[in-house]
């Protein structure tokens, strides 16, 4: 249900980008730093993941946002250097603020919620699940007639319990995209 709510989402942003300069479509790449340990332990330190995000102005810098990014990653158990496998699906939706500070440089703040889907794969065993959590970012963006680029640094978690231990999903992250607006 989560996810078709989200995707309802995206069909509203896009429905709705009518007039000029409404829509956003951008992709990028994000780099993340898990929030939970045992996972830095098994997957490692440096996780890169691709996304994609579409965004409808509103009114003035007013913006609703949808995004989706997926992460996959192989890593060997600590103790007996089994294979293991994680995916990550992020979901998100939210409003963002865009203001102008000089010539083609905007500031972006965005905060909304976020739908983690996870799946991992270790020692003949899958464990998987989806979590509600939120989302934050603060940005910046050179905006070209068509096109533009952004730099973001944020967070993106929720947390699960799996047979009685806690879990963290996501963690900070920092991206760069690339994007045209309509």
């Amino acid at each position: 249900m989560k996810r078709i709510s989200l995707v309802l989402i995206l069909l509203f942003c896009a429905g709705t980008a009518f007039s000029a300069d409404r829509l956003l479509v951008s992709a990028g790449l994000n780099y993340l730093q898990a929030a939970d340990s045992g996972y830095k332990d098994v997957y490692g330190k440096n996780l890169f993941y691709p996304d994609a995000r579409v965004g409808v102005r509103l009114a003035g810098g007013l913006h609703v946002m949808a995004g989706f990014g997926f992460l996959t990653k192989k890593g060997e158990t600590p103790d007996l250097h089994l294979p293991a496998k994680s995916t990550q699906m992020f979901y998100s939706g939210g409003f963002a603020y865009i203001a102008h500070v000089a010539g083609l440089v905007r500031f972006k703040v965005e905060a909304g919620v976020a739908d983690i889907s996870y799946k991992e794969q270790a020692m003949d065993l899958t464990v998987k699940g989806s979590k509600l959590g939120y989302q934050a970012e603060l940005g910046l963006l050179i905006m070209g007639e068509v096109a533009f680029t952004e730099i973001d640094m944020g967070y993106i978690g929720a947390s699960d319990t799996v047979e009685g231990v806690k879990i963290k999903l996501g963690g900070a992250r920092a991206a760069v995209r690339v994007g045209f607006r309509i």
